[in-house]
């Protein structure tokens, strides 16, 4: 009887002194979490340090746009080059927005670098659509200055080209017709050219 007594007291030892087994949010006697618990495990967990958000003043932004618009009569010159040869001038979308981003961060950031916000990315789609513009107006008057058999810059300041531009655009139905197509062209070229690299800018813009 007494090895049985023995042996059940044993027995009933071990089931009371098993592992103990933490309850939700059992702590220690002081208030500490218990060491197995996941408030200790968190309170373990070293903290991630949060990117840096670049903000931007209104001097920046500035300073940016100025830098960015000295891309203009680049894009504007390799575009009269490439019409001249009678070619669509694609990547001069592409060379202009991505000369803008680059200008644009250069002049915000004063040459530290980082990254391109959301206004400055909508900066560049100004310039970039600016530069399409003018370049397109520029082909015109290239045009206009082989006809008439003069220089284009002196005929900047000759009131008979500007007459004949402006009857021919307001009367000359042939004309028009194949100024449309060629300008919808070129704002097709110019905006396959240009897609991807305003989609990366907008995507970074999102992240910062």
């Amino acid at each position: 009887m007494m090895t049985e007594r023995a042996g059940f007291d044993a027995r009933k030892e071990s089931e009371s002194f098993g592992r103990a087994e933490p309850s939700y949010s059992q702590r220690w006697p002081d208030g500490a979490p218990w060491p197995d618990s996941s408030e200790h495990r968190q309170a373990q967990l070293p903290a991630l340090p949060l990117p840096r958000v670049r903000t931007e003043s209104l001097e920046h932004s500035v300073r940016g746009t100025v830098f960015a618009l000295a891309v203009i009569p680049v894009g504007v010159g390799l575009w009269l080059i490439l019409w001249k040869l009678g070619w669509m001038g694609s990547i001069v979308a592409f060379v202009t927005a991505a000369g803008a981003a680059r200008l644009y961060i250069a002049g915000s950031t004063v040459g530290s670098g980082g990254t391109m916000p959301r206004r400055g990315a909508w900066v560049v789609v100004a310039v970039t659509v600016a530069t399409v513009l003018l370049s397109f107006l520029g082909g015109i008057w290239l045009d206009l200055a082989d006809y008439l058999g003069g220089s284009p810059l002196a005929l900047l300041f000759e009131p008979e080209a500007w007459d004949l531009l402006g009857y021919n655009l307001a009367n000359n139905a042939d004309l028009v017709e194949g100024l449309k197509g060629e300008f919808l062209m070129a704002l097709l070229f110019s905006a396959l050219g240009c897609f991807f690299t305003l989609r990366q800018l907008f995507a970074q813009s999102r992240r910062s």
